[in-house]
């Protein structure tokens, strides 16, 4: 008995042995990541991972079959998805696996899934999404109607779980339980986890996880394109670390817009506008054809007088569907030539596949000056003119009767402006089938200007057509007309009359003055106007080799026209004097682009991603512009050239190409470490003959540690990824001729061939076969961070070094000239952008998102002039530079007050001396010191937009700090021409007996003036709410009964308030009504959209 005892006990502990072995070796753990791979291979793997051993007979069990498995999991779980797919038993003896096929081959189940997805903001049908089996890459893809059909196999379909993932959208799981149809709402990726990125006109776009470069993306809701403003460039104000918008109030004029601080120096004592220095706007590109803000012609008399138009207000804001701002070298060294100051990629709306959609929008408003400045009325002005002339040396009745009229009261400012209306609407027809799509879209644009007779229409239309000859060959078109009218009568300078001066004489007719143009008389007999019409194309195909290879080909065209006519009559002082001139000025632009590209993306086993573009570039630009003047005409109203007694004409024609050849490779492993190496090889005609060669290119690393095993675990942490570049661009938007020398010709009056006049050639710009690029060196490190899926932000350092800057610098008088164009001069731009975006609230009704973004830039010149510390071109403040300074630094002299004994202005000299303004005025301008700088210390904005279930609000508040504006010291002459204009308010503070303290010295009408002093600067920084909007759009539901898809009315209001750091005196003028020629506006408008 005890033997049987002591048997059965040796047999349970070998079997309890056995089976925790069997058990052990099932639970180990095993990572599996084979696609279509043979059976033999992954159970290699196996066995090195499990410490097993599989036994098989390989004349039964083909070990050759292809398997496709992604697995991290146990052993069992793995055993069972082979089993599975090849029908397989499994027998596991301790660490023995046996393999023999199964005796019966196990019937899956099978179920059908269908579904339709739709974004959860708009309810518009999503094609292109990917549906899959989570963790593995079978599944489908949604069409056009946004329905996906998937055919799952398995033993437990119920427990598999799909997600939904599509770019610009938060990706979505869901579990496949018993429903057969699914429902599925995609949320926009409000915080940009999974933003779709413009990165380049040559790249495929890219999620924002796999940027390596510096971009900043705003998308057509950002903008807040029903805002009354006329261009996007505009709109762009404080919505972008470290890009400033310098606006202006002009209607339909250009902007400046610097990126990462000033890139470029004007060539001071240039004579000749073909041979300017380059420009510091950044390089735009729309739909991948390079547009360019138009030079203007030549130095003559004639051009001087022409006035350019802005050409980005000629791309509709409401066709615009995303604009990516690229900073680093990384970003924008595929662009090469001109990204010196960055680039800025504007990408307009496609059409999608489904049902036609019509959309219409339209609104209007109306706007206001703000902030006016505050002129002398009629009886102050007679009063202080009357005391200067006092003050100057004459009698009492003298200086009454040189004053003028003491009740006329003629308030110039409110005869000369207006409230101004605004009315827009825009049309868009899309749709198409899955092989074609189209979109058509037409505006139409009317806004006034509040200062009479300015105003600007412009009609636009865009048509773009995408065809899809067969699965592999893509064609898309797009043509964009643009016509403007615009009235631009300079009119401004009317409000500067003498308020004690009636506007029309007793008969009605307009009253004349000494000299000065009655502003009603030249509005109603003068003209200024222009006609102008653009014409951007752009043709594409692309024919993809294989699933990851591509070649692609795109030639674009930008065709620019416009006609400025000035008309400055008889009938008054602006044309008396010549019986009438009439001036005519014709621009014609045209460019040419083509680039043929290959590209190349594929991942290997899951986790090596590589893809490389070459290609190859052409631009060729050509500016053509012809000037025609006419004076003296027998009849005013007949106004054509050939009524002209005396006629002139000029021209100008310049041309410059560039071919370029350019390549880039980037590398990711695992998507958690990235590398990307551009390169650009630009030949430019523009510069010296062994000079138009430049070599441009970059490095990009990326890290997302955020993947690393330490945190990814961490699930309050979505991103953290670490980027740094380094690299170079160019800059090569000179004059077409900066290198070469040119010549006017002239008439001589000579003996010359048999005593003929003869046209004879002058020199007027010396050549410089060395003149090169312009090249910025750029350094970039930043950190994008994502937490709890409702906060990012990015911080950015950067530390660009511009080399070979283009200057002028003095040469001897026996050259023949006075200054030559060189590569000179050398600078650096450093700081510090943050960017935060946040959804602060979510609920089921309500939401409340936030973004601000923050920018600081320290201009530095380093070298300047061949070695020269300085350049002054005039005794003007803005003319100035010297190392060690800003580039946008303000020169002149400390102001010191005003003597309370003499009532005369006191300065300080460079050494802090005593001077009087006679005594400063015979310093040199090299004595000047810093009294300001132009650009601000730090600028940025915080946006917010607030929705409760269809009524949405939005706000936007600017900042800037640090600027310093130096105004018109003529607005405060203190009496000096006070006899032949008006002046500022501020006057009436002025000193007028010993000890008065004010600010204002006494009135003289022949007292010397320093105009560049720091008494002339103010600090320009202000917090401002810029705009407002309000949005309800109507339920679905309600307006589907009546056949529409969209019905939201809106309301908008700009400039609602200014708050100055430097506080203005009430009653007074300071920095808020002097920091613009003409005030700024507050406009309110209200629309409606409709769609079908």
């Amino acid at each position: 008995m005890q033997n049987k005892i002591k048997i059965g006990l040796f047999l349970l502990i070998a079997l309890s042995t056995l089976f925790v072995r069997v058990v052990k070796a099932q639970n180990n753990i095993v990572s599996l990541n084979f696609n279509n791979t043979s059976l033999i291979s992954v159970l290699t793997s196996i066995e090195k991972q499990a410490n097993v051993k599989f036994n098989y007979d390989a004349a039964v069990v083909d070990v050759n079959r292809k398997v496709v498995i992604k697995h991290s999991g146990t052993l069992k779980d793995a055993l069972n998805i082979i089993s599975r797919q090849l029908f397989l038993d499994f027998g596991v003896v301790g660490n023995n696996i046996s393999i023999r096929n199964a005796r019966k081959p196990i019937a899956p189940s099978v179920k059908m899934i269908t579904g339709k997805i739709v974004s959860k903001q708009d309810g518009e049908t999503l094609p292109g999404v990917n549906v899959l089996i989570k963790g593995t890459r079978q599944g489908a893809v949604t069409n056009i109607n946004g329905e996906f059909t998937i055919k799952l196999v398995g033993d437990d379909i119920e427990s598999t779980v799909l997600e939904a993932t599509y770019l610009g959208f938060k990706p979505k799981e869901f579990r496949v339980g018993k429903e057969t149809f699914f429902n599925i709402q995609l949320e926009l990726d409000a915080i940009g986890i999974n933003e779709v990125v413009v990165t380049s006109s040559y790249t495929a776009n890219k999620r924002r996880e796999d940027v390596v470069g510096s971009i900043s993306q705003l998308t057509d809701a950002q903008l807040q394109v029903d805002r009354p403003i006329e261009s996007f460039d505009k709109m762009m104000e404080g919505l972008v670390a470290g890009v400033y918008v310098e606006t202006n109030t002009e209607l339909g004029t250009p902007v400046k817009i610097n990126i990462r601080g000033q890139g470029s120096l004007p060539a001071f004592g240039s004579t000749n506008r073909a041979t300017t220095t380059t420009s510091s706007q950044p390089l735009y590109v729309v739909d991948g054809i390079p547009m360019y803000e138009q030079q203007k012609g030549n130095e003559s008399q004639i051009f001087s007088r022409e006035q350019n138009l802005n050409p980005l207000a000629n791309i509709n804001p409401d066709d615009i569907k995303s604009i990516s701002v690229l900073k680093d070298a990384t970003a924008s060294a595929l662009y090469g030539a001109d990204a010196a100051n960055g680039v800025i990629i504007i990408t307009t709306k496609g059409g999608t596949a489904g049902k036609t959609k019509i959309n219409f929008s339209y609104d209007t408003g109306v706007s206001t000056f703000i902030n006016e400045f505050k002129w002398l009325s009629g009886p102050q002005y007679y009063s202080l003119l009357r005391e200067t002339y006092i003050n100057d040396g004459r009698s009492v009745t003298s200086a009454s009767q040189l004053a003028g009229s003491s009740t006329i009261n003629t308030d110039w400012f409110d005869l000369t402006n207006r409230n101004a209306t605004y009315h827009n609407a825009n049309l868009e027809i899309s749709g198409g089938k899955e092989n074609t799509t189209f979109r058509f879209s037409a505006g139409y644009r009317d806004q006034q200007s509040s200062s009479l007779g300015n105003d600007l229409q412009k009609t636009y239309i865009r048509l773009r057509l995408d065809h899809s000859l067969s699965d592999r060959f893509k064609v898309s078109f797009s043509l964009s007309p643009t016509l403007t009218n615009k009235n631009a009568l300079d009119n401004y300078g009317g409000v500067l009359l003498p308020p004690n001066l009636a506007p029309y004489n007793a008969d009605g007719t307009f009253a004349t003055f000494l000299g000065v143009p009655n502003p009603l008389a030249v509005l109603a007999q003068n003209d200024d106007f222009h006609k102008g019409l653009q014409l951007l194309s752009n043709l594409n195909a692309t024919y993809k080799i294989t699933d990851s290879w591509a070649i692609s080909g795109t030639l674009g065209s930008d065709f620019y026209q416009n006609r400025q006519t000035m008309y400055m009559s008889a009938l008054n002082q602006t044309g008396a004097n010549l019986n009438g001139r009439l001036s005519i000025f014709d621009r014609n632009y045209r460019s040419y682009t083509g680039f043929l590209q290959t590209t190349f993306d594929k991942v290997y086993r899951d986790k090596h991603t590589i893809g490389f573009v070459l290609g190859t570039q052409v631009e060729d630009k050509a500016a053509n512009l012809l000037s025609g003047t006419g004076n003296n005409f027998s009849f005013d109203r007949l106004r054509v050239l050939g009524a002209a007694a005396t006629q002139t004409s000029n021209s100008s024609l310049t041309e410059n190409a560039v071919v370029s050849y350019y390549s880039q490779l980037g590398y990711d492993l695992n998507k958690k470490y990235y590398i990307n190496i551009n390169g650009r090889v630009d030949q430019s005609s523009v510069f010296g003959g062994d000079k138009q060669v430049a070599l441009n290119g970059s490095l990009g690393l990326g890290w997302i540690i955020s993947k690393e095993n330490f945190l990814k675990d961490v699930e309050a942490i979505n991103l953290m990824k670490l980027r740094v570049t380094y690299g170079s661009t160019g800059n090569s938007r000179i004059g077409s001729y900066a290198a070469r020398g040119l010549y006017s010709f002239g008439t001589s009056t000579g003996n010359l061939y048999n005593g003929n006049t003869s046209s004879v050639p002058a020199a007027t710009s010396a050549p410089n076969p060395n003149l090169g690029w312009e090249k910025n060196y750029k350094f970039n490190l930043g950190l994008d961070l994502t937490i709890f899926n409702r906060f990012q932000l990015t911080a950015e350092y950067y530390n660009n070094l511009v080399v070979d800057l283009i200057s002028s610098i003095n040469v001897p008088l026996e050259t023949g000239f006075s200054n030559i164009l060189a590569n000179t001069s050398k600078m650096r731009n450093q700081g510090f952008e943050l960017s935060i975006s946040s959804e602060n609230i979510k609920t089921k009704n309500f939401t409340w998102s936030s973004s601000f973004n923050f920018g600081a830039n320290r201009n530095k010149i380093l070298a300047f002039n061949n070695g020269f510390s300085s350049l002054f071109g005039s005794r003007d403040e803005a003319a100035g530079f010297k190392v060690g300074n800003s580039a946008s630094a303000i020169y002149g002299y400390r102001w010191g007050g005003v003597n309370p004994q003499t009532g005369l202005e006191i300065f300080f000299d460079k050494n802090g001396n005593v001077k009087t303004a006679d005594e400063i005025n015979q310093l040199p301008i090299t004595e000047t010191v810093v009294i300001g700088d132009r650009l601000p210390d730090f600028q940025g904005g915080f946006i917010n937009n607030l929705t409760y279930k269809n009524l949405s609000l939005s706000f936007n508040i600017l900042y800037s700090y640090g600027a310093d504006f130096k105004f018109d010291n003529a607005d405060e002459g203190d009496g000096r021409n006070l006899q032949n204009r008006n002046q500022s308010i501020n006057l009436i503070d002025r000193w007028q007996r010993p000890g008065d303290i004010t600010n204002i010295p006494r009135l003289n009408i022949n007292r010397d003036r320093v105009s560049n002093s720091s008494r002339y600067v103010l600090d320009a920084s202000y917090l401002k709410l810029s705009n407002v909007s309000l949005n309800y759009k109507l339920p679905l539901k309600t307006i589907a009964k009546v056949g529409l898809n969209n019905l939201s009315v809106f309301a908008n209001a700009t400039n609602l308030f200014y708050v100055y750091k430097e506080p203005g005196v009430k009653n007074r003028n300071g920095i808020a009504e002097r920091r613009f020629r003409y005030p700024e506006t507050m406009a309110i408008t209200g629309g409606i959209r409709v769609g079908i």
